[in-house]
């Protein structure tokens, strides 16, 4: 199960991935999470994406291809993407497969979320 929604406090898209996926659910997300991200720039702000996949399986190498294929459509420069997942193995998987060289990769939720607000605190101060 993949769900999303927005934090309205910080802004910032939050996805959470469960289990194993299939194509019509991966499909189903990215319409979602495009609808948000379509809201978001329209109200001019950055997109900031926090994706938990901390509690999902390793997916099929179709559903990684399918992944990389819609997240590419929907990443414009500046978006900031943070990846949790549950462990160091995991994050040397996720750069071999993943096609995206601006994704964060972190095993902690919390350091995700101070990354992608990182550069607004650079910027107040």
């Amino acid at each position: 199960m993949i769900e999303v929604s927005i934090d309205e406090r910080t802004g910032i898209i939050r996805t959470v991935g469960t289990g194993r996926w299939t194509a019509e659910e991966v499909d189903a997300h990215f319409m979602k999470l495009g609808d948000i991200i379509s809201d978001v720039r329209r109200r001019g702000q950055v997109v900031r994406i926090l994706s938990d996949v901390s509690g999902a399986e390793v997916q099929s190498p179709a559903i990684e291809a399918r992944i990389n294929a819609l997240s590419g459509k929907l990443r414009q420069p500046g978006d900031r993407s943070a990846l949790v997942v549950k462990s160091s193995l995991l994050k040397v998987h996720v750069r071999e497969v993943a096609d995206c060289q601006d994704l964060a990769l972190f095993c902690s939720a919390a350091a995700a979320e101070t990354w992608l607000l990182a550069h607004d605190l650079s910027i107040s101060a």
